[in-house]
């Protein structure tokens, strides 16, 4: 008998081929049977009839590594379809750990699940081996964050790194690699990966190219200097021989709108001459999020956030920093949205101030914005996060219907279910990028359904190598995701970022059902995918 039988479905495999009506079979958590009609009986069956049967979507940008081992379920994901993430972006994230790194949970968590994980994230190989006997709510395969390598090895130190210390980073990726990993993120505003140099990067790239991974990059800048950025991401690419992501693409700065013109190009011409492959991902959000540290110029955190955070009582150092943020060099996501345009999602200290921007924070204080900033960031001890409204709709459209942009939430996991109608608190991204997604494909008319299909399923498995996942094929992991595509569409948005999407209806994750009538089930089916090995 069959574990699950899905009938009567429009299926979309992911190949971009064109859809047909059936029948998918699912046992011991693969799929052994597509066919217009099985006749089988199984345990589960699901009348799949007027919806779309796909493979589950691949959250191409997650940074679920941080959350896994506290033994979240990525709910947030599943609810929108997703069944696969790709973590450790941004060059920031679990492992490896070094000091300082989980100081933002203590106290939320017990101390001794903080010792577990710091144990379980001591080194790439001790991850993996922790992570194979976890229970997650997806699966996930990780990047090796650049951020971790160079705060292990040398701190927040804006030197170039000496060739000790190079050959001790090499060695930690070799480790990471030989581990599974799919290759090595950076986050090139935030410290210490902003001290990198491109030489830096290639030399490390060159290690990450002999396994033929990716080089995933949150890019130098995303606002003025996005066209130099994509550039010189490239080209680290083709200087070493390793593919590229250009993470979270986007145009930030009114008068910047058009340039996605370029970037698009110099991506499009990469693949022309094919010496790598350079594919993209996007959340199809205005607003950006991270934390409101990160707006501050790099420069201040040299001696690391803490240290920063701290010398913000002064005054004199206050008026430093905010002449800084808005000089004209300045790529600060503060300077591009404005007080009005930068709205706080997270505030543990002032939980008042959560869903306002900061104009507003400083009106009902009756105080100066920039002290305002300040303050916040000293009130809560740095742990401040904010969503930055500075993109260009047209833009991010465009951007959208580029045939190598692939999906990506930039989101972590939801540490609770939380209440749908808790107003603030999170980026809407982090529960309804797909569904908004595939919404404005279906309204805008971007793309036949195949073929956005095929973005956000096969082409991340393909560009991290990850094997029997991606598409809807006989002998696959049973990943399959069940939606109305008359009707998908998010329901959330900046004040109230819990709401459940119409329109998913089932979601599979190795042949169990994760998500039923939109709702998580409490079923944790997800594993660790490894990278599929160069010999392969």
């Amino acid at each position: 008998m069959l574990d699950l039988l899905i009938q009567n479905g429009l299926i979309v495999d992911g190949t971009g081929g064109k859809p047909f009506y059936g029948d998918i079979a699912v046992e011991s958590g693969r799929i052994i049977r597509i066919a217009p009609k099985i006749l089988l009986e199984a345990k589960t069956v699901y009348d799949a009839t007027g919806k779309v049967v796909s493979p589950g979507f691949i959250d191409n940008h997650s940074h679920g590594d941080y959350y896994c081992l506290f033994g979240t379920t990525g709910y947030n994901l599943l609810e929108q379809g997703i069944t696969t993430e790709i973590a450790g972006n941004c060059g920031g994230g679990a492992i490896p750990y070094y000091e300082g790194l989980l100081d933002s949970v203590r106290g939320i968590v017990p101390d001794e699940a903080i010792e577990m994980v710091k144990h379980a994230t001591s080194s790439f190989s001790a991850f993996s081996a922790a992570a194979q006997e976890l229970r997650m709510g997806t699966n996930m395969a990780v990047y090796a964050p650049h951020g971790n390598l160079r705060a292990l090895v040398m701190g927040y130190s804006p030197e170039k790194p000496s060739t000790e210390q190079m050959e001790r980073m090499k060695a930690l990726l070799t480790e990471a690699m030989e581990s599974g990993f799919v290759g090595l993120s950076t986050g090139l505003i935030y410290p210490p990966s902003v001290h990198a140099d491109a030489e830096e990067l290639t030399e490390l790239c060159r290690v990450v190219a002999a396994y033929r991974g990716c080089y995933a990059s949150h890019i130098r800048g995303e606002c003025d200097t996005v066209v130099q950025a994509v550039a010189e991401a490239i080209a680290i690419g083709e200087n070493s021989g390793c593919d590229v992501v250009i993470s979270h693409h986007k145009i930030g700065g009114t008068a910047n709108a058009g340039l996605s013109k370029e970037t698009l190009r110099l991506i499009a011409e990469a693949n022309e001459r094919g010496m790598i492959r350079v594919r993209a991902d996007q959340y199809p959000f205005l607003a950006g999020q991270t934390s409101l540290t990160s707006a501050l110029p790099e420069r201040f955190a040299v001696h690391g956030v803490a240290k920063m955070i701290e010398r913000l009582r002064e005054p004199a150092f206050r008026q430093e920093v905010s002449t800084a943020i808005f000089a004209e060099e300045s790529q600060s996501l503060l300077k591009f949205s404005g007080f009005s345009g930068c709205l706080i999602l997270g505030a543990p200290k002032t939980p008042n101030a959560v869903g306002k921007t900061i104009a507003q924070i400083a009106k009902e204080r009756a105080s100066d914005a920039m002290e305002t900033t300040f303050d916040l960031l000293t009130e809560n001890s740095g742990d401040v996060d904010a969503a930055y409204f500075y993109q260009n709709e047209q833009d991010m459209l465009k951007i959208l219907a580029a045939p190598f942009m692939m999906g990506g939430t930039d989101s972590g996991h939801n540490i609770m279910q939380f209440d749908r109608e808790q107003q603030g608190g999170a980026h809407p991204r982090a529960m309804s990028t797909f569904p908004k997604r595939l919404r404005l494909v279906r309204e805008q008319n971007i793309l036949p359904l195949e073929e956005e299909i095929k973005r956000i399923c096969y082409l991340p498995a393909e560009m991290c190598k990850l094997d029997n996942v991606g598409l809807l094929r006989e002998g696959y992991h049973a990943d399959i995701c069940v939606f109305d595509w008359a009707n998908i569409r998010e329901n959330n948005d900046y004040h109230f970022p819990f709401r459940k999407n119409t329109g998913i209806e089932l979601v599979v994750v190795n042949g169990e059902i994760a998500v039923l009538n939109g709702d998580y089930t409490g079923v944790k089916a997800g594993r660790l995918i490894r990278r599929r090995t160069p010999h392969a």
